[in-house]
């Protein structure tokens, strides 16, 4: 309950979370920790989420930090 009315005044104020899984990966948006390998997974796209990241104004706050499949 509070989890759902925190991000209610995050929306209200700009700021929105970013949890990129299974998108392409954008080094403007997401930092890169790892590369693993994944069957099915086409290279550059993010397959973990380490954090969450945040966008106040379409501006980064803090990058998400991911994994990325390996080619």
């Amino acid at each position: 309950m509070t989890e759902a009315q925190l991000h209610k005044v995050f929306k209200k104020h700009g700021l929105i979370s970013l949890n990129p899984i299974n998108e392409k990966f954008d080094p403007n948006q997401h930092e890169a920790l790892f590369q693993q390998e994944v069957e099915g997974k086409e290279p550059g796209t993010i397959v973990v989420v380490s954090k969450i990241g945040y966008k106040l104004h379409e501006r980064i706050v803090r990058p998400a930090l991911v994994g990325v499949a390996k080619g």
